[in-house]
This record gives structure tokens, C-alpha cells and sequence, in this order.
């Protein structure tokens, strides 16, 4: 039972047996009282009247008798008067108009003869002797209404109403009394208490009570510690949130170093690492939380691990290589003193040192190379020069390095041309030429000289420029040299010259031949917004592509040429109309599929201008130009196809 029932039910229960006592001793003594005054005051009557009725009995006048009950009909409450002579028997009898008496029951005459008086359901009888010189001649019995106590009786019903709503009320009052200053309290107290001891947090505000007996201090002293454990619950949690951020501010400051981090037990078993150590060892978590170290590792000396673990050593940038692949690790370990385990931080150096390994071959390369090897930053500032530039200039590197290209060297030539220099490497990466030019003892020595540009990366507007000079003194030289000098560096096509040459040589072959050959003009459809968009380097893949492409849907012994930029030219011998055609129609559908590059997808087109050549045309000249204007016809006429200029007369077909 709760505490609210066992103080308000035994309070209800006593004021209710109380209010019942109480009202029913009342009621009691109210009635017996009303009782005894309406039987006394019918005496009084049968008193006033009995000497009346002592004539009535000396005349035995019965008339005379109705009339003296008359008289006491006439008083309140009165029902009805019977007179009975000395033998009991029957006189004389008067009712009150209207009124219907019952007979009595053998219990109540016998209380009426025993004690004078008998009390039936509505009506009260009193019987009285009446005496003549001490001696009875007659007994009157009066019969009279309870309305008196019937009235009493209804008072006391409405009395009791009323106080039972008093009660009511009181016991509401009570109630609410007990539970402001009792019950609310203590039951919130031990809501609280209850709350602690399933440790969850207090929320709310304090308990409030206003009395200053001993539960107000008992919620007062609750509210002081509620109030002091709130704020060490706020302390708490402040220190958890912090806590909790430092925590997560570490683990993703762990999780986004590149590096492998492991922590490991003095027996080398894992017990944490980073998403790195997966992507270094290519290994799940589970696999390699349930692995040790050493079985992770697979050094050629498989004590050096060991002998890191059983001492706790500390080392930096330890060197590792892994047994069964060629692997290259840095190794750094600190021991975690507060919790008796080891961090290793690894990092994969393989490509590193690939890198590393290519840049000192590079460099091997750079310094034993027989060109000489001039590289300029993008402001014309000499950066590195290799020895073969020493022994043709007659200078040192100190007297190079750091020094503008155009102050150091004074070679007139290379100087004179050096705004086509810089406007070909802009337009198309690279410039190529023979220079000749007086070395340091004015001897002059032919050089064929090539100017790349180096962009450092696609977002760069500005790039470096590497200088290759070659010393075309020698006779190997210069066989070496004559492939470059007929051919484009980047497609490793025959370049303008070689394609001039060829098709001069081609033209008076044909006259004694009587053969038909073809001259194909190409230009690339789209290949300037690749250049702009994605960077030189993707326009010169899309270049490199594209003359694979041309190899590929040509035949052996066909000449291709670039002619500049994106244009190219392609001499097919022999050839008739349906060979071009084939070959046209080869070089549309091979050039104009899509090209990928680093993730990107091109599509370029080409536009063909096709001349077949009679045995009777023998300019050059007008050969190659008749092919570039129907390849403009093409573009025209709406790019990605061919025009064919038949070899009699300059109108399209």
C-alpha cells in the first residue's frame, strides 16, 4: 500500500465512524426527546380534559363525550381519542377527518397497557387512566401523529447531508492539504531517489515546498542535493562531450594520415590500427587485428622485428624490405609508456624510391648524354646545363646556372629566331632546327637544336623549356640525325619536309610510271577545344592517337605526314577510286571513335580533302593545294566527311 493510502484512509475512516457516532447519538436523544415532550404534552391534554370526562361517565352521555373529543381534535397533532369505562370496554370514539389509524399489533397493546404508551409507524398512543376520588372510572386513549418526529427525523437526514458534503469537502481539503505538504513531496523525492538509483540523469526543476516543518527540510535538504548533483551530472557530461571530441579528433586525425599506424602488445599482436594499414597491406581489419606483426611484416631478417619487440626499442625511419615482394618500408616506433605497448608508424617508400631510382638514372642520363642539355625556367632563367654543354660552350656550369638564357649565351642565330622559338612552343610544345654556330674557340659548328616545353602541371598557364643541342659535326651524327630531321618527334610521322619531298619525287615518277596516285589532306574537327580545355599534354595524346590511328587504316607502303598542328597529309600510291574510297572511309570511322585519357573521354573528327593525281599534273604545289581546298569543302559541308577532286579538272566529284 502506498504511503498516500496509508495516511489519507485511516483519516477518512476515523472522521466517517466519528461523524456516524456523533450523529447517531444525536439523532437519538433528539428523538427519544421529541418523543417524551409529544407524550407529556398529550397527558397535559388527557389532564385538562379528564375532569369533562368524569361527567361523561356519572351521565354515561355519549354525545356529550364527542363533543369534549372535539376539543381535543382541535389541538396539534391529534388523530384520534377513544374512552373506555372502568371495564375497558369500549365508550365512545372520534377521528380526526380524513384520518385512517391502523389497528395496533398485540406487541403494541401490550407496551400500551404495560407502560401507557405504544409507538406504531406513524402514530404515537398514550393511554391514561382516569380517576374519580381515587378511584378509575375510565381509561382515554389518544392517539397522535408523528409528524413531530418525522420532522426531526428529516432534519436530521438534511443535518446529515449536510455535514456528510462538510465531510466531503473537508476530506477534499484534507486530501489536497496532505498532498501539497506531504504527498507531492515526498513522492517527488522519491520519484527523484529512485531516479539516482537507476542511474539515470535528474532532470527538472527543484521540488517545491513551502513549509518549514520537517518535510519542508526534508525537501529542502533533497533540493540541495538534487541541485549539487545536477551540476556534478553537468560537469560530467561537459567533461564526456569533451572527452568524446578529443577522442573523435584524434581517431580522425589517425584515420586521415597516410601512413600505416599500428599499435601492438609486446608480443607484436595487433590490437589497433588506421584505414592506411589496410590500404598498405591490403588486408581487412579482421585480418589483421588477429594477426602479429611479424606475420604481417616479412623482412629479409626476421629478428629485426623481434628484437624491437622484446627490447621496447625506439628508431626512426628504419629501413625495411619485405621478403616475399619487393617492398620497401620506413619503420618509426615509440613505445606508449602509460600502457605498456608499441606504436609503429610505417610508410610504403617502394614507389618513392622507384621515383628516386628513376630520377638518379635521369640524372645518369642528363649528365652523360652526348646533347647538350639546357633546361630554362618559365622566366628564361637557365636552371641545370649538363657537361656536354660545358665542352660546347667552353663554359662552366657556375658561369650558366642562375643566369638568363638570352644574357649567357650569345650565340646570334639561335637569338635571332628566338620569338618564332617561343610563338611555335606555344602554339604546338615544342620547336625543332639546324643552327649553326661558333663554339668558345670561334670554330662554327652545325647543331641541330630542339626546344620542348615542360608544363609542370595542367593547371599552369606558365612551363619550363628543355634545349636539346645536338653536334652535327660528326658523320654518325648526322645519319642519326637525318631520321629527326625528316620526321615529327611527337607522332614519329614524316614531317612537311620529308612529305614535300616525297610528293615532288612521287609527281616525276608518275610521268614515266603512267600510275595514278592520291594526295588525302586531313584536319582534325574539335581538336582545339581539347587542346584548351584539358592541357597540351591530352592534345598531344589525342595527336598520338590519332597518326596510330592513320597507321593503322593506311597501307604499308603509304607516306603520312604532319603537315603543323592538327593538319596531316597522306600520299597513297597506287591508288584508283575505290582504293581512296576504302581508305577514306577506313580513316573516318578509325579517327572519329572515342578517345579515353586519364579518365576523360574525347571525341575528335576529321575532315578530308582528297586529290587523285593524273600522270599528266606535274606541279607539286598546285597538287597539294588543290587537296587542301577540298578539304575545306569538306568542313563546309559539315565536317567528318571527304570531298574527292577528280585528277582532270579542279571541280569537286
Amino acid at each position: 500500500m502506498s504511503l498516500q493510502a496509508k495516511l489519507i484512509w485511516p483519516i477518512l475512516a476515523f472522521i466517517l465512524v466519528v461523524f456516524v457516532t456523533s450523529q447517531s447519538c444525536v439523532s437519538y436523544i433528539n428523538y427519544q426527546s421529541a418523543r417524551q415532550a409529544l407524550t407529556v404534552q398529550t397527558k397535559a391534554l388527557i389532564k385538562e380534559t379528564s375532569h369533562s370526562i368524569k361527567g361523561v361517565f356519572a351521565t354515561k352521555n355519549k354525545q356529550q363525550a364527542q363533543l369534549i373529543f372535539a376539543d381535543l381534535l382541535q389541538e396539534p397533532n391529534v388523530a384520534r381519542v377513544t374512552l373506555f369505562d372502568e371495564d375497558n370496554q369500549f365508550f365512545a370514539t372520534l377521528t380526526l377527518n380524513d384520518t385512517v389509524v391502523p389497528a395496533q399489533e398485540a406487541k403494541q397493546q401490550g407496551l400500551l397497557h404495560g407502560v401507557g404508551e405504544a409507538l406504531s409507524v406513524h402514530f404515537l398512543d398514550v393511554l391514561e387512566p382516569i380517576f374519580h376520588d381515587d378511584q378509575r372510572i375510565g381509561t382515554i386513549r389518544v392517539t397522535s401523529s408523528q409528524l413531530p418526529l418525522t420532522k426531526i427525523r428529516d432534519a436530521f437526514i438534511q443535518d446529515a447531508e449536510v455535514f456528510m458534503v462538510i465531510l466531503m469537502v473537508g476530506g477534499v481539503v484534507l486530501y489536497k492539504g496532505l498532498e501539497h505538504q506531504v504527498l507531492r513531496p515526498v513522492a517527488e523525492v522519491s520519484r527523484a531517489l529512485q531516479d539516482v538509483a537507476n542511474v539515470e540523469p535528474l532532470i527538472g526543476d527543484e521540488i517545491e515546498h513551502g513549509s518549514k516543518n520537517e518535510v519542508g527540510k526534508l525537501v529542502s535538504s533533497f533540493n540541495s542535493m538534487l541541485d549539487r548533483q545536477q551540476r556534478l551530472e553537468k560537469q560530467h557530461k561537459q567533461i564526456a562531450e569533451l572527452q568524446e571530441q578529443r577522442i573523435s579528433f584524434a581517431e580522425e586525425v589517425m584515420e586521415s594520415i597516410q601512413d600505416a599506424l599500428l599499435v601492438t602488445d609486446n608480443l607484436g599482436q595487433v590490437i589497433y590500427c588506421n584505414t592506411a594499414t589496410h590500404r598498405i597491406f591490403e588486408k581487412t581489419y579482421r585480418r589483421i587485428e588477429v594477426t602479429n606483426i611479424c606475420d604481417l611484416i616479412h623482412t629479409k631478417k626476421p629478428n629485426d622485428l623481434r628484437q624491437i619487440l622484446n627490447r621496447g626499442l625506439e628508431f626512426d625511419d628504419i629501413r625495411l624490405e619485405s621478403g616475399q615482394e619487393e617492398q620497401q618500408l620506413s619503420l618509426t616506433t615509440r613505445r606508449l609508456k602509460g600502457h605498456g605497448y608499441l606504436l609503429f608508424m610505417i610508410q610504403d617508400i617502394t614507389k618513392m624510391e622507384e621515383v628516386m631510382n628513376r630520377q638518379r638514372v635521369a640524372g645518369r642520363l642528363f649528365e652523360n648524354s652526348q646533347d647538350g642539355l639546357i633546361v630554362l625556367n618559365h622566366q628564361g632563367i637557365i636552371t641545370m646545363v649538363n657537361p656536354a654543354v660545358n665542352k660546347l660552350m667552353g663554359l662552366g656550369s657556375e658561369q650558366l646556372v642562375g643566369k638568363r638564357f638570352i644574357k649567357s649565351i650569345r650565340w646570334r642565330k639561335l637569338q635571332a629566331m628566338l620569338p618564332t622559338i617561343l610563338e611555335s612552343i606555344h602554339n604546338y610544345g615544342m620547336w625543332q632546327g639546324e643552327v649553326i654556330e661558333k663554339n668558345h674557340i670561334g670554330q662554327l659548328i652545325p647543331m641541330f637544336a630542339r626546344v620542348n616545353r615542360i608544363i609542370k602541371s595542367e593547371n599552369q598557364s606558365t612551363y619550363d623549356m628543355v634545349i636539346i643541342l645536338s653536334d652535327l659535326s660528326s658523320a654518325k651524327e648526322m645519319e642519326r640525325l637525318e631520321y629527326l630531321a625528316h620526321h615529327d618527334e611527337l607522332t614519329d610521322l614524316a614531317n612537311r619536309s620529308k612529305f614535300h619531298s616525297e610528293l615532288e619525287e612521287l609527281v616525276q615518277r608518275s610521268g614515266y610510271l603512267r600510275e595514278q596516285f592520291a594526295v588525302l589532306y586531313l584536319d582534325l574537327d574539335g581538336f582545339k577545344g581539347i587542346n584548351d580545355t584539358y592541357g597540351h599534354d591530352a592534345g598531344d595524346e589525342v595527336l598520338k592517337i590519332v597518326a596510330k590511328r592513320m597507321t593503322a587504316a593506311t597501307r604499308h607502303d603509304d607516306l603520312i605526314a604532319r603537315l603543323s598542328g592538327d593538319e596531316f597529309a597522306i600520299l597513297i600510291n597506287p591508288a584508283n577510286q575505290e582504293i581512296v574510297t576504302r581508305i577514306v572511309e577506313h580513316l573516318l570511322d578509325s579517327i572519329c571513335s572515342t578517345i579515353e585519357y586519364r579518365g576523360s573521354l574525347f571525341n575528335v573528327g576529321v575532315s578530308i580533302g582528297v586529290k587523285m593525281v593524273g600522270v599528266n599534273e606535274r606541279d607539286p604545289t598546285k597538287i597539294l593545294k588543290n587537296a587542301d581546298t577540298a578539304m575545306y569543302q569538306a568542313k563546309k559541308a559539315g565536317k567528318g566527311q571527304a570531298i574527292l577532286m577528280d585528277c582532270e579538272s579542279p571541280d569537286t566529284v
